[in-house]
């Protein structure tokens, strides 16, 4: 078995969504985990470019990274603030 943090999807495994090969691969520790994490608990997620992940992705897609972490940061915050307004209702109620 492979260790998680030296994993690296297979040359076939590795396009993206128009079939290209990706060719930016940042190979550390975080990036194999992740991979090797997404790999092994939700294969059949990004492995069809009809499903609603790969859709997501591709519509969030940038080569810009200052971008893409503003772009999670902003996310992030919305879907943090609808769980705290969610919790704190229900905090509220009890």
């Amino acid at each position: 078995m492979t260790s998680p943090f030296r994993f690296r999807p297979p040359e076939q495994e590795d396009v993206d969504h128009d079939g290209k090969v990706v060719d930016d691969w940042e190979d550390n520790a975080l990036s194999n985990a992740l991979a090797w994490s997404s790999q092994t608990f939700l294969k059949n997620w990004c492995q069809t470019p009809e499903h609603w992940t790969s859709r997501f992705a591709n519509y969030l897609y940038t080569s810009c990274p200052c971008c893409m972490i503003f772009r999670g940061l902003t996310i992030g915050f919305v879907i943090g603030s609808i769980l705290w307004i969610l919790i704190l209702a229900v905090a509220v109620t009890l």
